[in-house]
């Protein structure tokens, strides 16, 4: 699928941006509070990593079917990370324009198989990281 509607974005893209956002976060906690657990801190920072990938491409999607350039979204995380975070909630209300891209029709509806995998991917990287603390 080259294109995300509003609500596979806030489905799909959304959890995966808040997860590599709140991974970091807690790493940092981590390593400034004198945890025992500092050896996990690069597994949780690789974890940020793959969510905040995923994010990009549910962003690149989402810009796809507003029709604007997937360009500025890779320029942008290269230059001004931070922006990209307001970025991405304006993705949300953004409306969908049906003829930006003609390589496929506009996405359906998503139906809960999507929001099912959305909560899985809100969750899943805390998993391993309840995981890791317990050892």
């Amino acid at each position: 699928m080259l294109r995300y509607d509003r609500s596979r974005y806030i489905a799909l893209g959304l959890p995966a941006l808040l997860n590599a956002l709140a991974l970091p976060l807690y790493a940092h906690q981590i390593t400034t509070s004198g945890s025992s657990d500092e050896y996990a801190v690069p597994f949780y920072l690789i974890i940020a990593l793959a969510c905040g990938l995923f994010g990009v491409s549910a962003m690149i999607k989402r810009c796809r079917d507003i029709g604007s350039s997937a360009w500025g979204i890779l320029l942008g995380f290269l230059f001004a990370p931070p922006l990209m975070l307001l970025v991405a909630l304006v993705l949300i209300f953004a409306p969908s324009n049906p003829a930006a891209d003609q390589l496929e029709a506009p996405a359906l509806r998503p139906t809960f198989d999507i929001w099912f995998t959305g909560f899985l991917l809100l969750v899943s990287p805390w998993m391993p990281v309840l995981l890791v603390r317990a050892l």
